[in-house]
């Protein structure tokens, strides 16, 4: 009776699709979670439909509209365990136009996630997904001889700077994958305020990481006299907004020349704003 349990528990659990999640840990303390479990003639033998990112900060969705994920297991982490290589496949049927109808195709991904933030530095599709991680570095290459091909993975790395221009167009999606690979910094501060001016419905994600930047922000000033706010160092972009005396603010950065401070301020209803002024406007 015992074993016609067993079996009739097994045959549920298969023909139901209910899989247990594979979790891959990182020595960094985050994991991958594969779950959604796919079979059928189309699928590899380890295809999940979903695959979601943990550490310490939360849990993100990594699933890719269209894709089924293939678990490797722990191989395909790089030596110090911060990244990892996900293979992912996109398929459907397309006609043929040559007598044989709908023919089903797929196309094979592979993309490098950054197992401190969760970030998909690069999606890939070419000659780069048959690489290896070289043995004692985080560089994937065609083989371990000293001269062989490289791919450079970091450089598809996505960055807010280079999109002042479509700033408006970004769903959230877009918005929360920026911050996780781009972090709020000095270099691109500038244009995240950018860009929840230009996108509202971007203001909700990134605010919080404005303000958790401007706070741990460590050199204070204290405005001296009334001073207008400036969208970039110089007298052509004067706002309306400005500061008054007695104004308590945080200094992100200089100009080259001096001339220019750019500050971070928290304001009185909790938003961050972040601007330039001129430096003799404040006394650190």
């Amino acid at each position: 009776m015992k074993l016609l349990k067993l079996i009739s528990c097994l045959s549920l659990l298969f023909s139901t699709g209910l899989y247990a999640d594979v979790n891959m840990k990182s020595p960094l303390g985050s994991e991958l979670i594969f779950s959604d479990k796919k079979t059928g003639p189309n699928y590899d033998r380890d295809a999940w439909g979903q695959l979601v990112f943990k550490n310490n900060k939360g849990v993100i969705n990594l699933s890719i509209e269209g894709r089924y994920f293939v678990e490797n297991g722990s191989k395909n982490f790089s030596p110090s365990g911060r990244y990892i290589v996900v293979d992912s496949v996109a398929g459907g049927y397309v006609d043929m136009f040559d007598g044989r109808g709908e023919q089903y195709v797929d196309k094979a991904y592979c993309s490098v996630v950054d197992m401190q933030t969760g970030c998909i530095i690069s999606d890939w599709d070419g000659a780069a997904c048959g690489y290896d991680w070289k043995k004692d570095s985080d560089e994937l290459a065609s083989s371990d001889e000293q001269d062989a091909e490289t791919f450079d993975f970091l450089s598809f790395k996505p960055n807010i700077n280079s999109l002042t221009k479509k700033l408006s167009s970004l769903n959230l999606e877009e918005v929360d994958g920026y911050l996780r690979c781009d972090y709020v910094t000095k270099d691109n501060i500038n244009t995240y305020q950018k860009l929840i001016k230009e996108n509202k419905s971007a203001k909700k994600v990134v605010e919080p990481n404005l303000i958790e930047f401007i706070d741990g922000l460590t050199q204070n000033a204290s405005v001296i006299k009334k001073t207008f706010l400036y969208s970039l160092p110089d007298e052509s972009s004067k706002t309306k907004a400005y500061l008054i005396e007695g104004d308590k603010i945080k200094v992100i950065q200089f100009s080259k020349n001096n001339q220019w401070i750019n500050v971070g301020y928290v304001t009185s209803k909790g938003s961050p704003l972040i601007a330039w002024i001129k430096s003799d406007a404040i006394e650190i």
